[in-house]
């Protein structure tokens, strides 16, 4: 079996229980698997099933699991980031949980929580599908200061900032087997960056650019690409999702030789051009695919795509269903044929 420990960073990891027989699988995710928790209990009725996916690196980790219903707590001293217990926001995808952990906590799909590994807590889980960012306790004494107490347990409501961390962490979990290990770290400091945004809101009501400016930018980035198709996005409730003011929001960009209202625009241009050749896109005129991406204007939408493409979107639609085409599994059987190809 692998050992998760052992991974390089930015590698995804898969472990699961289906290749272990029935009567080990228990032992084998206390004693091998799990690194911060302890499971105490499962149902005595059926096989235990277990998946975890996991993305480590130096001082951050992304991770998933999904499990039969199971009763845990902290493991002490188990701990994987230097400066001692970490800190995580989780989220339930799936299931419900009964949680312990300064109070009682009742937690459905789609809550987000924050745990403190250096306190005791319980969880009760059923039949489930949680995933979570994890930080050093360091990193986040940084931004937060030094007492921590209260975080443990602590909901986090999904509006603004929380909402975009939501979106990331399942996407970038659901899509890392398709990422490169570049893309994947990129993802996961992302996630980082902006689990320290939150954190620090928190506690002071905004967030220090100075302190977190990189942090805030990437923010500002993932707040723009998840609601670029709104048409009344602005630079103001940008700044206020990410705890900003707007002119710290203009700044941050400034430094970097751009605009805010240009990274709206790029990454509504983006979605069309994404979006032209897809199923979905292919059934919509372009003037249709254009306001559902943001666009009020549409004379101005085919200028800017024109101009940041080199060909309007008839063209670039075109292209991407000859490459679609190209791409099938027929296709590429035909291109392929008469080569001698393996894999890895």
């Amino acid at each position: 079996m692998l050992d998760p420990a052992s991974q390089e960073h930015g590698r995804l990891v898969d472990l699961t229980t289906d290749n272990v027989a029935a009567r080990d699988r228990f032992g084998y995710w206390r004693d091998a698997v799990l690194r911060r928790t302890r499971p105490e209990a499962v149902p005595a009725t059926g096989p235990f099933t277990a998946r975890l996916r996991r993305i480590v690196l130096p001082d951050v980790e992304l991770i998933e699991h999904a499990s039969e219903s199971i009763v845990s707590g902290r493991a002490s001293g188990r701990t994987r980031f230097e400066g001692g217990d970490d800190i995580a926001i989780e989220l339930m995808r799936r299931g419900t949980s009964n949680l312990t952990h300064n109070g009682e906590h009742r937690l459905k799909a789609g809550d987000m929580w924050l745990v403190d590994y250096a306190l005791p807590f319980r969880t009760e889980r059923s039949r489930h599908r949680a995933c979570g960012v994890v930080l050093s306790r360091r990193s986040v004494k940084e931004v937060f200061g030094a007492d921590l107490s209260r975080l443990g347990g602590h909901r986090l409501y999904a509006r603004g900032l929380g909402a975009v961390v939501r979106a990331h962490m399942t996407v970038a979990l659901d899509e890392a087997p398709y990422m490169s290990t570049e893309q994947r770290i990129g993802a996961v400091r992302t996630l980082a960056d902006m689990m320290l945004v939150v954190l620090q809101n928190m506690r002071f009501g905004a967030a220090d650019p100075d302190q977190l400016g990189e942090g805030l930018y990437r923010s500002a980035l993932a707040v723009i690409e998840l609601h670029c198709a709104d048409p009344d996005l602005s630079p103001e409730r940008i700044a206020l999702m990410v705890g900003c003011s707007r002119a710290s929001l203009y700044r941050l960009f400034a430094i970097r030789d751009q605009g805010v209202a240009e990274a709206i625009w790029q990454a509504r241009l983006e979605r069309v051009h994404r979006e032209l050749s897809t199923a979905a896109g292919v059934g919509m005129t372009i003037g249709e695919l254009a306001l559902q991406c943001g666009f009020s204007d549409l004379s101005s939408f085919g200028r800017m795509f024109k101009r940041r493409y080199g060909i309007g979107p008839q063209e670039a639609r075109r292209a991407g269903l000859e490459a679609g085409a190209r791409s099938t599994p027929r296709a590429r059987a035909a291109a392929g044929a008469g080569r001698f190809t393996s894999s890895e």
